[in-house]
């Protein structure tokens, strides 16, 4: 039976978070007991319309700059967005929610630099808000300035032991400098009590357990998707434990789920090709999920090689070795598909 190369404990479901930036939109005391009719959701586009209505009408006021700068980010327009922080900053230049929009602009951009200073002027303008000093924690991290991380982290925390976010960031400067799992479960534990509704330190938490404590792991995933079911990735590491651990059928009834929302998502395509070769032994249904995901992703190199094992389990020996090279063309240290190459070149000869 064929092992995968890289079964990635993680999957990209690329987006942007939508949100409403709009005005005060909270009743009033005699509109509370009254029945609304029900309204189409609020787009990004919607809101960018109504933040430039209410800006035609008070030009003056910063926080509606803030507001549509951050809608342009979120629709990607990274050049208007810049735009509106810049005047919001030349109106109030005291506004540490407008930093802290600019840091994400400046990351979103690879500008690392920006973000440092961006987040040291709203430590500046409020020494005593915890959040730049958080993020800051996060760029120490990403730039690996561990003890930097460790002290920015533990600072915000200083001011208030209530900071889901915070305990997040401490329980990954664990993780990535000391590989202290304990350490890193017990903040992702208290991120995740102190938040519910904030799913990354569950992630970091069902990592944990699949690895180390796989007794408690499928209880937990399988928690974790139900407190989280319009997350795809809390399905997704769900299913990815299932395939491994003697489910492989419930594993693809996830991914199905995955993919009504995410149809083009190749990985999870790769994934389904996968479970059907390696644990269902369906090579006809596994060559079908491998095609679509290389229809998508040409250059997704697992599928490739996987396509050739199925190819090669099939009996089609010339067409898996021209799959094998063409997958060494591309990276020559494959040694998967060195030696599957290696293997069909002599069943040719045979």
């Amino acid at each position: 039976m064929i092992n995968q190369l890289t079964m990635k404990k993680s999957i990209l479901f690329l987006g942007l978070l939508l949100a409403l930036f709009a005005c005060d939109r909270t009743p009033k005391p005699e509109q509370e007991t009254q029945t609304q009719e029900p309204k189409a959701p609020v787009t990004v586009s919607d809101a960018i319309q109504l933040l430039t209505d209410s800006i035609a009408m008070d030009s003056t006021n910063a926080r509606l700059y803030t507001n549509r700068a951050k809608a342009y980010f979120a629709n990607e327009q990274i050049g208007q967005a810049m735009v509106d922080i810049n005047q919001s900053l030349q109106l109030d230049p005291n506004n540490v929610d407008t930093y802290l929009l600019l840091a994400d602009v400046y990351y979103a951009m690879g500008d690392q630099d920006n973000i440092a200073s961006t987040l040291n002027k709203a430590v500046e303008v409020n020494s005593l808000d915890a959040r730049p000093l958080v993020k800051l924690a996060e760029l120490n991290l990403l730039q690996q300035n561990f003890n930097l991380a460790f002290a920015y982290v533990d600072k915000a925390l200083s001011f208030s032991t209530y900071n889901p976010k915070a305990y997040f960031v401490k329980g990954m400067c664990y993780m990535v400098s000391k590989q202290d799992t304990v350490n890193a479960l017990k903040n992702f534990q208290l991120a995740s009590e102190q938040d519910e509704n904030f799913y990354d330190p569950v992630e970091q938490i069902s990592r944990i357990y699949a690895v180390q404590q796989p007794p408690y792991a499928m209880d937990y995933l399988r928690k974790a998707q139900q407190q989280f079911p319009d997350i795809p990735t809390a399905r997704y590491e769900l299913a990815m434990y299932l395939q491994s651990h003697g489910e492989p059928e419930e594993a693809l009834l996830h991914y199905d789920t995955i993919l009504m929302k995410y149809p083009y998502n190749y990985i999870v395509l790769f994934n389904k090709g996968y479970v059907n070769f390696v644990y269902l032994t369906d090579n006809e249904t596994a060559l079908e999920y491998f095609n679509r995901a290389l229809t998508i992703n040409p250059a997704y190199i697992d599928a490739k090689y996987n396509k050739g094992r199925v190819l090669e389990q099939m009996g089609d020996y010339s067409q898996a070795a021209e799959i094998y090279k063409d997958v060494l063309s591309t990276q020559p240290d494959y040694k998967l598909a060195i030696d599957a190459l290696n293997r069909v070149q002599n069943q040719e000869k045979e």
